[in-house]
């Protein structure tokens, strides 16, 4: 079931709390990390766990209730399932639009977008393929042989650091052609998809390989 925005940034929330203690939470500390007042918290979390995203469990502790329950939360294996659906279909959607940018490239205008696409995403995974999307473009400037000079040589590289590997040979590249008056941003782009490189668990590198070869054959394909 959709979420609106507001629902969706509650159980956000919550999962974020109860991974970071690993312990129910109560609506108050919801409320403090949303900065809403605890009736708020309250009225929507219960909202979500009539939407079977969210459970609530009920704790003791005489220190801060004197022997009254306390009301706690926790997210539902439904949240987890819901969150890991609508990163699957964004990935896709992501995927879907940088492949047309691909194929309609028409230069500095298309490069232009897709860099300001780059600071819209903050998720590791979406930043680092519009990187690798902005880098692709400027090859694609560039004759056949530059690209297909790029897919061969990542045929040496392993699977764990072909993505490092295409951005240094990428980088000779354009240093070699007419880029060098752009060559301290694209160092700069780099070493920014280096830092989210690191972030990324063993399936989203593996997602991030595939969308690389796979767009290194739309651009190596003729206009």
């Amino acid at each position: 079931m959709a979420l609106t925005k507001r629902k969706l940034e509650f159980l956000k929330i919550l999962i974020k709390l109860y991974e970071k203690n690993n312990n129910p939470v109560h609506y108050m500390d919801v409320a403090e990390a949303i900065g809403v007042s605890k009736w708020t918290a309250y009225d929507i979390l219960n909202e979500l766990e009539k939407l079977g995203y969210v459970q609530r469990e009920y704790y003791v502790s005489a220190e801060k209730t004197q022997g009254r329950s306390l009301l706690m939360y926790v997210p539902d294996k439904s949240a987890y399932d819901f969150f890991d659906a609508d990163y699957a279909n964004e990935w896709d959607s992501i995927k879907k639009d940088l492949f047309n940018s691909l194929k309609r490239f028409d230069g500095k205008k298309t490069l232009g977008n897709i860099m300001k696409e780059i600071s819209h995403n903050d998720k590791p995974l979406n930043f680092c393929a519009y990187i690798l999307t902005t880098l692709m473009l400027n090859i694609k400037i560039l004759d056949l042989v530059s690209i297909n000079n790029v897919r061969n040589s990542l045929l040496m590289a392993s699977p764990d650091s072909s993505l490092i590997f295409f951005t240094g040979v990428v980088m000779g590249i354009l240093l070699n052609h007419r880029f060098k008056d752009d060559i301290q941003k694209i160092i700069e782009i780099v070493g920014i998809f280096h830092e989210n490189v690191k972030k990324l668990n063993t399936d989203e590198k593996q997602l991030l390989n595939n969308f690389l070869t796979e767009s290194l054959k739309e651009v190596s394909n003729p206009v």
